[in-house]
């Protein structure tokens, strides 16, 4: 069973990031209770699909240094409508891998929580809840809750955000490229020894180019009778073709689907 702080990290990435809109509020805290849904890949590369099903916490603070909004858990140290300087923290679910045919016998993945600094750049927007924005950031991956726990690498993964108002809803797009650590990729690509198998061969995956990716994002607040509630989903496209790690007899695509939905209570 994942940790609560596991599944607030993994709310204010859903639910939050689809919400610029909040920073609009006076509201130093929201708590609430809801219902998410993930569904996607056990890894980028493979064809198994899985979806996963949880109640969730849904917790935004707005701290002058310390916040839970659009972009997970962070701390900014360096705020302006101009530029950023935070540190943060997100998560990924990853259900079930351990029913994995491509990786019959080997590690079970674990779900991951990323932690480390960003450094962002408002190109068009009078702050950053609107416009064209550049992200650059670094972040330590740690798997959680598998065979093989702790730290996994890093990446790094530039990217274009666009985020506006579209009558009610609040919409972000998101384009980058990834690159990664080569720990982080044997993680996920590598064989040894001792796991080959007649369709499964040895493969020493290494660091670099890890592909690109896109994200679009909707969410909207309701306000019935004084109950108030929000609604969030995303979709994300990932594809990895160009990467070395793509030779991994684990891989078996290159086209990479995600998908996610979270609807909150609003209690306070």
């Amino acid at each position: 069973m994942k940790s609560p702080l596991f599944y607030i990290l993994v709310v204010t990435s859903l639910a939050a990031t689809t919400t610029s809109a909040q920073e609009d509020t006076n509201k130093k805290w929201e708590l609430g209770l809801g219902v998410g849904a993930v569904a996607g890949p056990d890894y980028r590369g493979s064809d198994e699909y899985r979806s996963f099903v949880s109640p969730i916490p849904y917790v935004v603070y707005r701290g002058k240094v310390i916040r839970s909004d659009r972009e997970g858990i962070r701390g900014n140290f360096l705020r302006t409508d101009k530029y950023e300087f935070t540190l943060s923290a997100t998560a990924a679910i990853t259900p079930d891998s351990d029913k994995s045919d491509l990786r019959e016998g080997m590690p079970e993945l674990g779900s991951t929580v990323e932690f480390g600094p960003s450094f962002n750049i408002n190109l068009t927007g009078k702050d950053f809840s609107h416009g064209w924005q550049l992200h650059i950031p670094w972040r330590a991956v740690f798997a959680i809750d598998a065979d093989e726990s702790g730290y996994i690498g890093s990446v790094f993964q530039p990217q274009l955000v666009y985020r506006t108002k579209l009558d009610e809803w609040t919409f972000s797009y998101r384009a980058g490229v990834s690159y990664a650590s080569d720990d982080y990729h044997d993680y996920y690509y590598s064989v040894n020894e001792k796991y080959v198998t007649e369709s499964r061969s040895y493969f020493e995956a290494s660091g670099g180019y890890s592909g690109w990716n896109n994200l679009v994002a909707l969410g909207r607040s309701f306000d019935h009778n004084g109950i108030k509630t929000r609604l969030s989903f995303f979709i994300r496209y990932d594809n990895i073709s160009g990467t070395d790690f793509n030779k991994s007899s684990l891989v078996k695509t290159n086209d990479v689907y995600r998908g996610g939905v979270a609807f909150i209570w609003v209690i306070k």
